[in-house]
């Protein structure tokens, strides 16, 4: 008759298994240097010491040679989504190559204003207001077409942000061929661009009903009349001037 294991010898070895290669498991992911950062790679931007600065600020900074599982990816995550020059990012983590992988986008100015604190901000093609940090962005500032603002308030700014955030992207070469924008003491917004290389100033009135403006401009344009427009006033969409 043959050696029989009890069944409850057959669980208690099956459970000391278990504990055993999730201890396993977990020394090797959280102590043993087996599993240790060898590489932090960012993509997506020159500036990459700006993030580290801003991510060892707040105590999150990764380390080459620092334990692959203690690495918070989801605080550096938030922490550089933070960031108002960046609007993208994916933070990734490699256990194969041991490499950490931090992939940003940068917001792209199309027009550059003061604000009422005299520091220097950019708008996206979204209306979004940020402050350029980067060295790309910082290098194209004397290209960017300015923002007039009477005081620089967060109303005015606003505004601006509003109108270019709501205007279509059929309409999108009147961001792209931006001249000038200027807001008036009253919040009217004078837009200079050009339409088929043709400069012309919109009067966009306040930053109110821009679908209903944009769907009024779209169908101006559409006439022949118009082609050579250099003026278009949209204050009062229902009864545009044209000249």
């Amino acid at each position: 008759m043959g050696f029989q294991i009890s069944k409850r010898v057959k669980r208690l070895i099956v459970t000391f298994s278990t504990i055993t290669l999730i201890s396993l498991a977990a020394y090797i992911l959280g102590w043993s240097s087996f599993l240790t950062v060898s590489e932090i790679n960012i993509e997506g931007t020159k500036s990459t010491q700006v993030i580290m600065n801003k991510l060892r600020t707040n105590s999150i900074e990764p380390k080459v040679g620092s334990k692959l599982a203690r690495v918070d990816t989801r605080a550096i995550q938030n922490t550089i989504s933070q960031l108002d020059w960046i609007s993208q990012v994916n933070i990734s983590r490699n256990w194969v190559s041991k490499k950490i992988s931090i992939e940003v986008v940068e917001r792209i100015a199309v027009a550059k204003a003061i604000n009422a604190q005299g520091s220097r901000i950019n708008f996206d093609n979204t209306g979004t207001v940020f402050s350029p940090t980067s060295s790309t962005q910082l290098s194209m500032q004397n290209s960017l077409p300015q923002v007039s603002l009477p005081g620089g308030e967060k109303e005015e700014l606003a505004s601006v942000a509003l109108l270019l955030e709501e205007i279509p992207s059929d309409l999108g070469y009147l961001v792209t061929n931006l001249e000038s924008i200027s807001v008036s003491k009253s919040g009217y917004i004078q837009m200079k661009t050009r339409i088929n290389k043709t400069a012309v100033q919109i009067n966009w009135g306040r930053a109110e009903e821009v679908k209903l403006k944009c769907s009024v401009l779209v169908a101006l344009l559409g006439l022949p009349e118009n082609q050579g427009i250099k003026q278009v006033d949209l204050s009062q969409p229902n009864a545009p001037i044209v000249s």
